[in-house]
């Protein structure tokens, strides 16, 4: 199976954290600058209108007040930029441990093991973009495709807040076009050796005599090579460290807005099944059940209940998680997006104190069928056995669904 790699870039990074604090930069060509009294005089990031005058990144100060005389300069925060990082890498992770972050406002994530093809996988990176600017004020572009090279090659390809894709069926004629300091590592000097040999596309470059390439660049020309004919097999890393799993969450916003029981009900199972499988993943089980409710003007609605015992059970979940809903809300208003969310996690194998009131045989034999159902869709593909519920969700073409077959984000709000 081939891979699936996302490269997740932030658009016009450091400016768009400035103006989340600072509405106002929102409408005037605007530039993140260094230290002009530290002799850091530059321009570090700009946002999309001072793009529109020709501004550079890295480029002087007053370069780019003589391009633009009304540029507003801002100093820059890294504090910021290192929080709001911190809090992308912690979406991604729930997605993936193979989240390889390259500076600040970029990152790798391999999800093939979360993604069937590549169609649900462009349906999942729109999701991700939804969710980033819905939570965080932010806007990113994602490139899809089957190795790291050509993931980041997609994500500059349309910019701002994007999906592109680029296939092992697609990837030559979408590709090859491109301009060869398109490619990663492709800097301004190898670029103006390669156009001295008339090699100005990646095509050009994946075409051309791989041993004159070594003898040409030495090392970097096998690199380049492969690169540009799609040989990239280098690996996402996992992350260096595993956070510690407080909560398991999911939430979605529907494509349409939820007007009836039966919408919640179906959407709440799903997303009951998609917090279930991550908790038995983790050998986690849930002590609270929360469920988070957005109407169509965004007001918020939380609730949650200790359960009797720990779970990580669907049924269990969903059961909490619609009680919840039922005793809360009163359809004064359709329902934009809702989550449900296990707090208080423990390890699976903690001992509990048993209940006189719970069939402790069932109990045993519905753990022993969830581990036997997450094997089988863990070898074959998620989705492979749902439950009826989901099944019926997926068929219903009227009812509220999340688009994509699994696209569910795990909620770590801040």
């Amino acid at each position: 199976m081939k891979r699936i790699i996302f490269h997740i870039d932030q658009n016009c990074y450091f400016a768009s954290v400035e103006m989340i604090s600072h509405p106002e930069y929102r409408n005037v060509p605007m530039a993140v600058v260094g230290d002009q009294e530290a002799r850091h005089g530059i321009v570090l990031a700009k946002n999309e209108l001072a793009k529109k005058f020709g501004i550079k990144t890295a480029e002087a100060i007053w370069q780019a007040k003589a391009k633009c005389p009304d540029l507003v300069l801002a100093p820059a925060h890294h504090e910021k930029y290192e929080f709001y990082s911190m809090k992308l890498r912690e979406l991604y992770y729930g997605y993936t441990d193979r989240v390889e972050p390259f500076g600040l406002d970029e990152c790798w994530l391999d999800m093939t093991d979360a993604c069937r093809d590549f169609d649900e996988a462009a349906k999942i990176a729109d999701s991700i973009r939804e969710i980033v600017k819905e939570r965080f004020e932010l806007t990113c572009s994602v490139g899809i495709s089957f190795n790291k090279i050509f993931a980041k090659l997609g994500s500059d390809y349309k910019k701002p807040d994007a999906t592109t894709v680029f296939t092992d069926r697609d990837w030559k004629e979408k590709i090859w076009p491109l301009p060869a300091d398109d490619l990663l590592f492709v800097g301004r000097s190898t670029m103006g050796r390669l156009a001295k040999i008339n090699v100005r596309t990646i095509g050009d470059l994946a075409r051309t005599d791989q041993e004159y390439l070594i003898r040409y660049l030495g090392k970097a020309g096998d690199t380049l090579w492969r690169y540009a004919n799609g040989l990239d097999d280098s690996p996402v890393a996992v992350a260096w460290h595993k956070r510690e799993i407080k909560s398991v969450g999911n939430s979605t916003t529907t494509a349409t807005d939820m007007t009836s029981d039966a919408a919640v009900s179906g959407t709440l199972h799903m997303l009951s099944e998609s917090v279930a499988e991550r908790l038995r993943k983790h050998k986690l089980k849930g002590t609270v059940i929360q469920i988070e409710i957005r109407d169509r003007d965004l007001v918020r609605c939380e609730k949650q209940k200790v359960l009797f015992e720990p779970t990580d059970n669907a049924g269990t979940i969903y059961s909490a998680a619609k009680a919840l809903f039922d005793e809360s809300w009163d359809w004064k208003n359709s329902i934009r997006s809702i989550g449900v969310r296990c707090a208080k996690v423990i390890p699976a194998d903690a001992g509990i104190q048993m209940s006189i009131f719970t069939d402790e045989e069932m109990r045993q034999k519905t753990s022993k069928l969830d581990k036997v159902i997450d094997g089988i869709n863990r070898r074959y593909g998620k989705g492979v056995i749902a439950s009826a519920a989901e099944a019926k969700m997926q068929k219903d073409e009227d009812r509220a669904a999340p688009v994509g077959k699994d696209p569910f984000h795990p909620e770590d709000r801040f």
